[in-house]
């Protein structure tokens, strides 16, 4: 039988969040499958003169856990610090700590700094290729990809009213092809190409327009639904974002950029269809599978299939506790416990 273990998660309060969903969806399915005890900026009894010490008295249960949950840390560079409490460091604590490592692309040496500081046992991030991070710092890391709730973004049955979609940043300080992708379909935004002129098309940077705005919640789960086709390309550093797994669960098709960071993850042709980080199959691959309802509908099948078995949120949680145990962080089972 699993145990249960009691865990202090340090991060905000991201339950209203509506620019990104994924932080408080870790912290749902942590407590779904554990004892969760939060404490951060946003929630009840948070004081910015706290130590560890103090925290550890209002948690109601003796933590087997301590962990660093993603937002937790400050993410501008020009900060000079990811440390948001300098009050609060677990450094001498006799409980495991570890983090859940966010936006990697941002103020990464302050918060490689931190990691030192507090002298983690175990960090867990989203990118692939970590081993010069665990060098830095002496400290091992875990690939620990983004994920899926399911309950939110799923096939609600909508008409496809569009035939291809985007919405995010265009991440220009790191990464271009979104920005060429643009340029591809549209003369200026939102004046479409003539190639483009019969496809309807979802275009969205997360900027506000006049009389234009993104959707939150449910409503922007059913506008991914409501297309046939979804963009979607690895952020800043090459991040697989959430937006793959939304795609995938939600029966669209996930139309996305190659790259090695989907190795393990998703493949194409299977999962998903990818083209070329140049562009020079966009088009031809485009209007293949929009044209083509079986062909499509056959990946989008896989997709949706394999999303739901691999990568939901309490998956990722199971791979949480299994690493845990892995590392001999923690035990594994109530019978472990006993053996301890």
């Amino acid at each position: 039988m699993a145990k249960k273990l009691n865990v202090l998660l340090l991060q905000p309060d991201f339950s209203q969040y509506g620019a990104a969903y994924y932080q408080h969806q870790f912290t749902m399915a942590l407590s779904r499958a554990h004892n969760v005890f939060r404490y951060g900026r946003r929630l009840p009894n948070y004081d910015t003169n706290h130590t560890i010490q103090d925290v550890l008295k209002l948690c109601p249960f003796e933590p087997d856990l301590i962990c660093f949950a993603a937002g937790w840390e400050v993410e501008l560079d020009e900060a000079h610090t990811s440390n948001p409490h300098s009050t609060l460091n677990v450094n001498g604590v006799d409980v495991p700590r570890v983090m859940v490592l966010n936006k990697e692309y941002s103020g990464l040496e302050y918060k490689l700094q931190f990691i030192r500081d507090n002298e983690l046992d175990l960090v867990f991030t989203v990118h692939q290729n970590h081993q010069d991070w665990a060098k830095q710092t002496g400290v091992e890391f875990v690939h620990f990809p983004f994920a899926v709730d399911e309950q939110m973004f799923k096939d609600f049955r909508e008409r496809k009213r569009y035939d291809f979609g985007f919405s995010g940043r265009l991440h220009s300080r790191w990464i271009d092809i979104r920005s060429r992708i643009k340029d591809q379909i549209f003369l200026k935004w939102p004046i479409k190409r003539p190639r483009y002129w019969q496809t309807r098309v979802y275009w969205s940077e997360g900027i506000r327009v006049p009389g234009f705005r993104l959707p939150r919640g449910e409503a922007y789960a059913r506008l991914i639904n409501r297309s046939k086709i979804w963009l979607s390309t690895p952020s800043a550093v090459d991040i697989v974002g959430p937006r793959f797994y939304e795609v995938m669960a939600s029966r669209t098709l996930l139309f996305c950029s190659e790259s090695p960071a989907y190795e393990g993850l998703f493949a194409d042709g299977s999962h998903c269809v990818t083209f070329d980080p140049h562009l020079s199959d966009f088009e031809d691959k485009f209007f293949q599978y929009l044209n083509n309802d079986e062909e499509r509908q056959e990946i989008v099948e896989r997709g949706y299939t394999h999303v739901l078995e691999n990568h939901t949120w309490d998956r990722r949680i199971e791979q949480f506790a299994d690493a845990l145990h892995k590392a001999r962080l923690v035990s594994h089972s109530s019978s472990d416990a006993k053996d301890m």
